[in-house]
């Protein structure tokens, strides 16, 4: 008889993942780790590795009664199908690769969130110039992209000339509405890129820096910001994911400002969770402009945990990791 387990935990290839082991005093119920590869639809079992008691068993085990969707991108026919063995309502993270454009739709349409999104539209090349006569200087990402790739800054100087950055931040100008209008349709299909508002973000000691809010469910079934950080990048970068330091946003901004985001991504999350897909983890991005004001310029699907190691807090690590493991404890009590 094959073993019954209350936990899954489905990755895009099955590993060992070290922090859940370490934890296991912590949390005592079995996990189960495993991949789509490995799931047996005929014989309803799964292929995986068992944490118990902090020893991994390999083998065949009964699907679990709740899923945590870590692949990216979500394995649409792995959650569809494991959704008509255990129910729905017993998977959270269904979408872990945002579409950046549906994300803006849905957040806004809440007051709550609507006045930290900057300006975001779906361009075309009839509108390209008056977009750009609008917000002089625009962000170009693509709609399904993450890490900062493919992201292109244009900023108009003139009728008829732009600087374009990449990731990097190395400027390149380009003269003539004729020339650079079709360059831009190439580099940011429309049909493929999002235009949006550029934010010039507050700098510290000459750096560029974010703040990410690690939004997740509890053991109450509720949102709660799990942990926070903030990238510190170089200068010249555009992006704060090509950072050269993560520290805790309680060095760069004041108590009252981390207060106000974690209301907003909490908004943010109950504004995504249901009628966008069922989730149960997220993180928001945001830039603080030079007055003071936040701006959500991301929200991650599948947020990397890694990250928060460099912070060195035994308690954020530990509660990052536990909170989904308890949330699919509330689940299980439904």
């Amino acid at each position: 008889m094959r073993r019954k387990v209350d936990r899954g935990l489905m990755l895009n290839r099955v590993q060992r993942v070290h922090p859940y082991r370490d934890l296991w005093r912590e949390y005592k119920a079995d996990l189960l780790f495993f991949d789509p590869r490995g799931i047996d639809w005929e014989g309803e079992r799964i292929r995986g590795l068992l944490l118990h008691k902090g020893r991994w068993l390999e083998g065949y085990f009964g699907f679990p009664k709740t899923v945590y969707n870590r692949t990216f991108p979500e394995q649409k026919e792995a959650i569809q199908g494991l959704a008509e063995k255990i129910g729905k309502e017993r998977i959270f993270n269904e979408r872990t690769h945002f579409d950046k454009w549906e994300v803006y739709v849905h957040l806004s349409a809440g007051e709550a969130v609507k006045n930290h999104l900057p300006a975001t539209y779906r361009h075309t090349g009839d509108d390209l110039p008056e977009l750009l006569r609008r917000h002089p200087s625009v962000i170009f990402k693509p709609r399904l992209g993450h890490g900062g790739a493919g992201v292109i800054q244009v900023t108009q100087v003139s009728d008829n000339a732009v600087i374009l950055r990449s990731g990097w931040g190395f400027p390149v100008p380009l003269l003539g509405a004729d020339v650079f209008i079709p360059l831009l349709l190439a580099l940011a299909p429309p049909e493929q890129f999002i235009a949006q508002e550029f934010i010039e973000g507050m700098r510290q000691g000459g750096s560029t820096f974010d703040i990410r809010i690690l939004m997740q469910k509890n053991s109450a079934g509720q949102w709660e910001a799990g942990g926070e950080l903030s990238r510190v990048s170089r200068a010249p970068n555009l992006l704060t994911n090509h950072y050269h330091a993560i520290v805790s946003p309680s060095e760069l901004v004041p108590q009252e400002l981390l207060s106000s985001l974690h209301a907003i991504s909490t908004a943010a999350a109950v504004a995504l969770d249901g009628p966008f897909a069922a989730l149960g983890e997220l993180g928001v991005d945001f830039l603080i402009d030079e007055s003071g004001h936040p701006w959500i310029i991301e929200v991650n699907g599948k947020p990397d945990k890694g990250l928060f190691w460099r912070l060195r807090d035994g308690e954020v690590l530990e509660r990052i990791y536990l909170n989904p493991l308890e949330y699919q404890e509330h689940l299980l009590d439904l």
